[in-house]
């Protein structure tokens, strides 16, 4: 009587999962850096508030910002240079360090300016913050 031989598989990995994932992962990177990579380049309109921010009562320090990016401290003009807005900032606070400070920048003011003055306070250690926004009241709202 004659027996089949049975052959033997060759013991073996099988690459067909390992390269579906590697395709999932270089397809997820390269959708991903593409949708990133639009994010520099879009016109933004930044948002407005819907809500009234929370009346402080008290004294604060207000830094205003115009539409060409000149800075004011409590109405009265210090220029355009964030340096000068920072110099004249410690001064007041040497009277009181822990007097709030409020941010009014003009809806058209550079983004620049706005940021340069939050440096200039998280420089200067103010721990209260407030950016002031107009609150627009729309026909559907009840308040």
């Amino acid at each position: 009587m004659k027996f089949s031989e049975r052959r033997q598989e060759e013991a073996g990995i099988d690459l067909t999962p390992f390269i579906d994932v590697v395709f999932m992962l270089l397809l997820f990177f390269v959708v991903s850096t593409t949708l990133f990579k639009g994010v520099n380049q879009l016109k933004v309109n930044l948002p407005e508030v819907h809500s009234k921010a929370l009346e402080k009562n008290g004294s604060y320090l207000e830094i205003g910002i115009d539409e060409n990016g000149q800075y004011f401290l409590d109405g009265k003009l210090v220029g355009p240079h964030y340096k000068r807005l920072k110099n004249i900032l410690a001064e007041k606070q040497r009277e009181d360090k822990l007097l709030p400070l409020v941010i009014v920048g003009d809806k058209a003011a550079p983004h620049q300016a706005v940021v340069s003055a939050l440096e200039v306070a998280a420089e200067l250690g103010v721990t209260e913050l407030q950016i002031i926004a107009k609150h627009e009241v729309h026909p559907q709202d009840n308040g």
